[in-house]
């Protein structure tokens, strides 16, 4: 996306500390345009009625701001900005009134980013857990939705690949600069989002992940979606200061259940009784949102996968969402080892198994089923 001669001064306005939106639009209200605000000489500034500290703030910050380096800076990292003024700015985080002033982009937000549902949770996800956020996201991207997430290990990564399977877009909203990958071990995904989507983050270049900009970062998460889907979490968790975001903004909050005896769903469980939406198919995402079907060539190709030997039928009969050891699979089909273990690799090849630990197996989750 090529710089539009207006972004350096939404830059240079967004770069002024502790400058937010509000402060921002007192003096924007004086102004024809962000560039005239930016180009007014100090005296006249100080002559506007409003607070003498907001004013002095900007003037000094104005004088010290390099646009130019700024701007060459953003191009390096191989990002863009999206402004207020933009219309590729999300519809629904501009409905917020802490909104950013600009977002650092890197990949491509859609003219309209009307239809985001955001699915967040622990970065110690389980094996249900990491299954339910990338199968969830699966379906609800084969039905157009826009699948946000934070880009973290576990229940993140599990949503953003979950949505890249099925040929779907994906947003990552990050708590770092927009030039800084974190966590490093999923670089490689981050890279696969940029084809499908886009990586933002609305804080400066360079910026580390500290602790402070993650809750920052969780609002826009929530903001941005239509609703928040928590797969997995404990009851201390970062997703759901998410959830707290989503409830200030009036944004639908969805959970799914977990075994009670689970520390890492308790937070989900606990979700559920205090009136969150209980998720137990897509159709429950659906209903609330009140969002129908559609049809996706993609639940034809893959229900077209199937055994094709009474060997693979008899084996696949014994696999469930449970891992199940190759010795009880050999005791219940009383076929050969040898014929259970290569029929089991097969059926990973085909997609309808998945290995699930030393010589466990458990069937893969179809995706579109």
């Amino acid at each position: 996306m090529q710089a539009q001669p207006h972004q350096q001064y939404w830059l240079g306005l967004h770069l002024v500390p502790n400058f937010g939106v509000v402060k921002a639009s007192q003096l924007l209200a004086r102004f024809d345009s962000v560039e005239a605000l930016w180009h007014e000489p100090d005296a006249s500034m100080m002559r506007l009625d409003l607070p003498k500290p907001l004013l002095r703030q900007f003037c000094e910050a104005r004088r010290s701001l390099k646009l130019d380096d700024e701007m060459e800076a953003v191009e390096r990292a191989g990002a863009s900005l999206v402004t207020l003024d933009d219309a590729a700015y999300p519809p629904l985080l501009r409905q917020l009134s802490d909104k950013p002033v600009l977002l650092y982009v890197r990949g491509r937000l859609g003219a309209s980013e009307d239809k985001c549902l955001a699915v967040v949770g622990t970065r110690k996800s389980s094996k249900y857990g990491w299954d339910s956020a990338s199968q969830l996201s699966f379906e609800l991207a084969e039905q157009g939705f826009t699948i946000v997430s934070g880009l973290a290990q576990g229940i993140d990564g599990a949503a953003h690949r979950g949505a890249l399977r099925a040929g779907g877009r994906t947003i990552a909203v990050v708590g770092t600069g927009i030039d800084v990958v974190y966590p490093r071990a999923n670089a490689d995904l981050a890279e696969e989002i940029l084809d499908k989507g886009a990586i933002i983050s609305e804080l400066p270049l360079r910026s580390k992940p500290l602790p402070q900009n993650f809750p920052q970062r969780n609002r826009l998460i929530s903001g941005m979606s239509l609703g928040v889907l928590v797969a997995e979490a404990p009851e201390r968790s970062g997703a759901l200061n998410t959830v707290s975001h989503a409830l200030e903004q009036g944004r639908d909050v969805f959970a799914l259940p977990h075994n009670i005896f689970s520390n890492a769903g308790r937070g989900c469980n606990r979700l559920i009784q205090d009136g969150a939406k209980l998720v137990a198919s897509l159709d429950d995402i659906l209903d609330e949102l009140e969002f129908t079907h559609v049809e996706a060539q993609t639940q034809m190709q893959t229900r077209a996968l199937h055994p094709s030997n009474d060997s693979e039928e008899a084996i696949l009969g014994q696999l469930s969402a449970d891992p199940i050891h190759v010795d009880i699979i050999v005791r219940q089909t009383q076929l050969p080892t040898a014929t259970v273990t290569s029929t089991l690799t097969m059926l990973e090849l085909k997609g309808l198994a998945e290995s699930a630990g030393p010589m466990q197996y458990s069937r893969a989750r179809f995706f579109g089923e």
